[in-house]
């Protein structure tokens, strides 16, 4: 997922490119697999409520991905653009992030039960978006962490929801093995 002119590239990891008008498209294949693995990190089921929070690029594609699986989807980012793309790619609804009304609205959208399962597609050293959705997701639920975010983890939430937070290892099986790679 390196983004640069040149980049060296260990021989299992690389794919040739047959259609040079297929280049561009190839060039993000990694991006697609680190959203598919946080997917399947989340083990979603049909018909679960799955919130996304940040609408970058992988927010984009995990939104379009958990929509795809069946799933009812909830982007959340700061950024109006990335939430009107996100509702033009599937998402059910969308909210900022820093509305004064965003969690009563997720409680109000869930029944206040809160989400089935929320993947962090975002980047910040903040760890506040791990608490936001701490708050967001349901009694039992899961936050799947894909992002690049900080981990002070509040150990309230985590121990009277039990929630299960799993992380997601870049583009799944065979990352960092050096027999594989």
């Amino acid at each position: 997922a390196n983004h640069a002119d040149v980049v060296c590239v260990p021989e299992n990891l690389v794919v040739a490119v047959g259609d040079e008008s297929l280049v561009k498209y190839a060039s993000i294949t990694t991006i697609g697999a680190i959203a598919l693995q946080g997917i399947r990190r989340a083990q979603l089921q049909l018909g679960e409520t799955v919130c996304v929070m940040g609408l970058g690029l992988l927010g984009q594609i995990t939104v379009e991905l958990a929509k795809n699986a069946g799933c009812k989807v909830i982007g959340v980012d700061l950024l109006d653009d990335r939430l009107a793309l996100a509702q033009s790619l599937g998402a059910d609804h969308v909210f900022k992030a820093d509305s004064e009304s965003f969690e009563k609205d997720m409680a109000f959208l869930t029944g206040h039960k809160g989400v089935d399962c929320t993947l962090i597609t975002a980047a910040t050293p903040s760890s506040s978006i791990v608490q936001q959705a701490m708050e967001v997701t349901r009694r039992k639920g899961k936050v799947v962490i894909v992002g690049d975010v900080g981990l002070d983890l509040q150990r309230n939430p985590l121990y009277k929801k039990e929630i299960d937070v799993l992380i997601s290892c870049s583009y799944g099986p065979g990352r960092y093995d050096a027999s594989y790679e």
